[in-house]
């Protein structure tokens, strides 16, 4: 990015403007790794995802993935190699005429020919996954009450539309709406298997979030069932057969939730977090657990962690007999890359910096993954798999950002219980005891968070921009500093925190 230093404006426009990496993807046999980029449409009124290819081995420029368009996202490997994404991109029969609109829709994009429409539902679907080792998708699409497929799905859409009725009766609402209508459609788990008919393979519920993994082999499908009313801090991990939909087991603690799954190599054990629910007598916790499959116990796999394995997906080992997992999770105002070996040891491989979107190679010795902070937004970066505290390789990839507007430090004090405290801040170009600059203070919403990322909507550059400080603090019930941090700040948000 170039700007001049004496406009704050065009600061502010270009970083408006500024292409955003939001996610890699690393090919089966790590050949391939491809990033999601949000750039300004060529019309320049909104944005809109581009695909890149970034080599690997930090030495090629990257490029755009051939046969992408604008609008294609949500970037993920087969496992032949070939590379599946949604998009809303039209449908053309043999005649070459363009067919029904079925809004977002899943394609395979070859690294040599047309793109392909594999998989699609009326309506659109919101999100999918992949089998490791066999030719299986599953991905979440609704369904209206009384409909158990996409056939009579449709054919109810089209009643509904031709009778022209929009109208939304609540028969049950889910726990926590977030502001958006929840119903009559209702987002259920789907399994397509070798290009065949897909099967329903259960409701996750109205507010279900499409959260899902398959086996490796394909032959098992997991997904979280949302909370309800009459258990409204509880959700439900539900396992069923990829080839019937018929569930198998059923997984739940109460005050508890399950988010982001992922089996294990060997298909043994389903990997994921688990957060315990606040309470007036409890406090949020968070930690990555394991369920075996034949015996239905659950093991917390982060004991003696005091910080949390959030926000991000964990990423199990790929071989088979290697119980490997790296994570990440806030840690001081950062968000490290942390390794857990099989014997429970935890190892913290990054020094600075947040990182996310992780993928790690065939063999487990390296990783990939976007790396921000307060002062640079997401990279694309390699970083060894078992070393501690290393800095990462940055790889050639859209998203870098010339020197901000200004300087970041950290700040100490101790809080008035005796709770050391610490914050980042900005200070403009100029700024010093003989010249001051206003300050202004943002605290991070959540309040579960912590000022460790980079982020495009909250930033504090552009203030700086224009000759402001801007003080970044961790209060009370931020994340990184333990459960001490989080004991503190219950039911206290307009106290303590």
């Amino acid at each position: 990015m170039i700007y001049d230093p004496n406009d704050a404006t065009s600061f502010h426009d270009r970083l408006a403007a500024h292409p955003r990496l939001t996610d890699l993807t690393l090919a089966p046999d790590g050949a391939r790794l491809i990033a999601s980029v949000r750039s300004i449409n060529d019309a320049g009124t909104r944005r809109v995802w581009k695909l890149w290819e970034i080599d690997p081995a930090g030495e090629g420029d990257s490029r755009l993935v051939a046969g992408t368009v604008q609008g294609d996202f949500a970037p993920t490997f087969a496992a032949d190699g070939t590379l599946l994404v949604l998009s809303e991109r039209e449908n053309t029969d043999s005649t070459g005429e363009e067919g029904d609109s079925q809004g977002v829709s899943l394609w395979a994009l070859p690294e040599h020919g047309e793109a392909k429409q594999i998989a699609h539902h009326p309506g659109g679907m919101a999100d999918f996954t992949v089998a490791r080792n066999a030719d299986t998708i599953a991905y979440t699409a609704d369904l209206l009450p009384g409909t158990a497929d996409a056939e009579t799905y449709a054919e109810s859409r089209r009643e509904r539309e031709n009778a022209m009725v929009n109208a939304v009766l609540y028969g049950d609402v889910a726990a926590c709406g977030s502001g958006a209508a929840l119903g009559p459609d209702e987002p259920h788990t789907f399994v397509q298997r070798s290009g065949g008919a897909p099967v329903n393979a259960g409701s996750q519920g109205l507010e279900g979030a499409g959260d899902m993994a398959l086996s490796p082999d394909g032959s098992l499908v997991a997904y979280t069932r949302s909370a309800t009313g009459q258990a409204p801090n509880t959700n439900s991990v539900v396992v069923a057969d990829a080839a019937t939909g018929v569930r198998q087991s059923t997984f739940s603690r109460p005050g508890h939730r399950y988010y982001r799954l992922e089996f294990t190599a060997d298909g043994s054990a389903l990997v994921c977090q688990r957060q315990r629910e606040e309470t007036y007598d409890t406090e949020w916790r968070i930690t990555l657990v394991a369920f075996d499959l034949a015996s239905g116990e659950e093991t917390d796999l982060l004991p003696e962690f005091d910080n949390w394995p959030w926000p991000g997906r964990a990423v199990l080992a790929p071989n088979p007999g290697d119980a490997t997992v790296w994570f990440t999770g806030d840690e001081q105002g950062h968000c490290p890359v942390f390794r857990r070996d099989a014997d429970g040891t935890i190892t913290r491989l990054t020094a600075s910096g947040a990182y996310s979107s992780l993928s790690v190679t065939p063999d487990g010795s390296t990783l990939y993954a976007l790396r921000s902070a307060i002062d640079g937004p997401p990279q694309a970066v390699r970083l060894d798999a078992v070393t501690p505290d290393q800095h990462p390789t940055f790889l050639k990839a859209p998203g870098g950002l010339d020197s901000p507007p200004g300087t970041l430090t950290e700040v100490h004090v101790q809080a008035d219980d005796g709770f050391p405290l610490r914050a980042w801040l900005v200070l403009p170009e100029g700024a010093s005891s003989d010249h001051p600059a206003p300050l202004v203070v943002i605290p991070h919403g959540g309040p579960q968070a912590s000022w460790s990322a980079w982020t495009w909507v909250w930033n504090p550059w552009p203030f700086a921009a224009r000759g402001y400080a801007v003080l970044l603090p961790d209060p009370a019930l931020s994340t990184g500093y333990g459960q001490r941090m989080q004991e503190r700040g219950r039911g206290q948000h307009g106290g303590r925190p």
